[in-house]
């Protein structure tokens, strides 16, 4: 006997699992359209997270870490969500850390000169690159903060050598390379630091007395201030290139962005 097409569609298992699963997601939609809190977590993310802790770790993680990273990860999308609500991003603070982000976003990927281009930054920008003028020196340290003999002092000023002067009173000595005044005011004073340098080579300055004792500084080298090779900071220099590159492309990303907005500011005093 014929039937009907509709009497066939019922009795076709496919019709009878599409029609329950049509079932299920009304009802799904339904229960879930009050919902406000449902939170939907893209499980790649967690995976991102895990992968990284794994990474900084250097070993794969627990079950149990795993899952107080999952845990972690959901707490930290509850508490921005609440924050939202709340408002909680209208704060200036929070606009300039979204700000700062938006920036690493816009600037891109990590950009590296070409040997033509580095050379011609290292030769426009060579000035940057000086160097100052610096000494080594000698570094005597007598263990006394007292007043030295006189014997020791007149070897002083004769510019003995450091075995001898160590061999007349206990201390130390030890060399103090390629600095220049500013580091030398650093480590004592500015007017130590400007009588040693002014002083001719070999001879002795001194004392200046700290905790560890009286120190005695000669100088027994002069480096001048000059410009390295772009060979001997070719690093530093690319550094400088890749930083420099990254704000002007970034600033041209922000200026197409400005562009695509219209500017109002209004006076919120009343006239």
């Amino acid at each position: 006997m014929n039937t009907s097409l509709p009497q066939e569609l019922i009795r076709e298992p496919t019709v009878h699992f599409f029609i329950i699963g049509l079932l299920i997601f009304v009802l799904y939609a339904i229960t879930q359209s009050g919902n406000e809190n449902l939170l939907q977590i893209d499980q790649r993310e967690i995976d991102a997270r895990i992968f990284m802790q794994e990474l900084s770790r250097g070993e794969e993680l627990t079950l149990e870490q795993r899952e107080l990273v999952t845990a972690f990860y959901i707490e930290e999308q509850i508490l921005v969500r609440e924050a939202l609500s709340m408002e909680l991003d209208n704060d200036e603070r929070i606009h300039d850390i979204l700000a700062q982000k938006m920036r690493h976003v816009l600037s891109g990927s990590i950009i590296q000169p070409t040997d033509v281009e580095l050379r011609d930054y290292f030769e426009k920008n060579s000035a940057r690159f000086e160097t100052p003028a610096s000494v080594t020196l000698d570094e005597l340290v007598f263990d006394s903060r007292d007043p030295l003999a006189d014997s020791i002092v007149d070897a002083l000023h004769r510019s003995t050598d450091a075995d001898t002067l160590l061999s007349m009173s206990e201390g130390t000595v030890a060399p103090l390379p390629n600095v220049n005044s500013v580091d030398l005011a650093n480590i004592f004073d500015q007017e130590f630091a400007d009588r040693v340098l002014a002083a001719d080579l070999n001879q002795w300055q001194g004392p200046y007395v700290s905790n560890r004792g009286q120190h005695w500084l000669r100088v027994i080298e002069r480096n001048p201030a000059g410009i390295p090779s772009l060979e001997e900071i070719a690093d530093l220099v690319r550094l400088e290139w890749i930083a420099a590159e990254e704000e002007t492309r970034l600033q041209q990303e922000v200026d197409k962005l400005w562009n695509e907005y219209t500017i109002v500011i209004s006076n919120s005093e009343s006239d």
